[in-house]
């Protein structure tokens, strides 16, 4: 037999007004299932607004609907909650700030469909489930580390999601990339999906505004080490602009695998350069008002032992 549930759902403020049912489906259960099963649902009469049987994808639903979705069977993620540890640096009524560690999807996708920060999350307190996305307000690639900001009620998701649309939460990350950077700057290039290639993004004229700021902490023989703030969140946006400027970062497979490494450095350092298992990235910076409170509130994170360990590996090559 066949277990089945009912989920309801209020869109929250965060979700723009009139916007498609489909969508905003999508959208509420946190990528946990695809468009195509958004659909099916829709189209068997399983999802009510308000009362009323909606049958029809482009139905237009806006802040303050409810919506329940009958007979759910084929969605394994919603309420699976698994004991994933999580490093915690603050916590109240209504936030949960996290510095990620390495090798956690954040949501659950296309080949993750559970070891995710919002599985670990809904172990952690089962409310996550009626916070849409649970809580989620931005994200980090997988092998991203660093600084995130989890909202534990509907009122604070609204409010950063707010903060987040008007650039008041300010993210900076440190990394270290191929090539000597000459000096700061900032890239204004749109970024969008690949066209070919589903996971990747690429910059286009066609994509969405994409904004990223740098600025040089240090320089090596043939690397340097950044200090990056993003004005928008694009994904992969960190990576998909510093593979335009020239200047992957170490260690990604996806964007800066054709990199040629420089031949100018010692043996041993070119092997630990070439086998860094992931992207050198780290947000360390975290800085928000308080969705609740309204008082400015930051938080800062050290390089993980893997990305520190390769920098020290970096100083010591320039000091022989």
């Amino acid at each position: 037999m066949i277990n089945t549930k009912n989920v309801t759902v209020i869109i929250p403020n965060a979700i723009p007004s009139k916007m498609r049912l489909d969508k905003a489906l999508f959208q509420l259960f946190s990528g946990e299932c695809s468009r195509t099963c958004v659909k099916k649902w829709i189209l068997n009469c399983q999802v009510h607004v308000n009362g009323f049987v909606f049958n029809k994808p482009n139905t237009k639903v806006i802040c303050g609907d409810k919506i329940t979705v009958n007979n759910i069977a084929s969605v394994k993620n919603i309420n699976n909650s698994q004991n994933i540890p999580l490093n915690i640096v603050y916590e109240d009524k209504d936030i949960l700030v996290i510095d990620k560690q390495v090798d956690l999807v954040v949501h659950p996708g296309s080949g993750h469909k559970d070891g995710t920060l919002l599985n670990a999350l809904l172990y952690k307190d089962n409310d996550f489930s009626n916070i849409p996305r649970s809580g989620i307000v931005h994200r980090l690639d997988k092998n991203t580390t660093g600084l995130m900001v989890i909202a534990k009620n509907v009122k604070s998701y609204d409010n950063l999601v707010n903060s987040m649309k008007s650039r008041k939460i300010i993210r900076k990350y440190e990394a270290i990339v191929h090539g000597r950077v000459i000096s700061g700057g900032t890239i204004c290039q749109p970024i969008k999906r690949h066209p070919l290639k589903r996971t990747v993004m690429t910059t286009s004229i066609t994509g969405k505004k994409a904004i990223t700021h740098y600025r040089v902490i240090k320089r090596f023989s043939c690397h340097t080490y950044l200090a990056i703030t993003l004005e928008t969140g694009r994904t992969h946006q960190i990576r998909v602009h510093m593979l335009n400027i020239n200047h992957p970062l170490i260690g990604d497979r996806v964007y800066g695998n054709k990199y040629k490494i420089c031949k100018n450095i010692t043996f041993s350092l070119r092997n630990i350069v070439r086998l860094f298992p992931r992207q050198a990235l780290h947000a360390s910076k975290l800085s928000l008002e308080h969705p609740i409170k309204k008082v400015r509130m930051e938080w800062n994170s050290n390089f993980p032992q893997d990305i520190l360990t390769l920098l020290n590996q970096l100083n010591a090559s320039e000091d022989r």
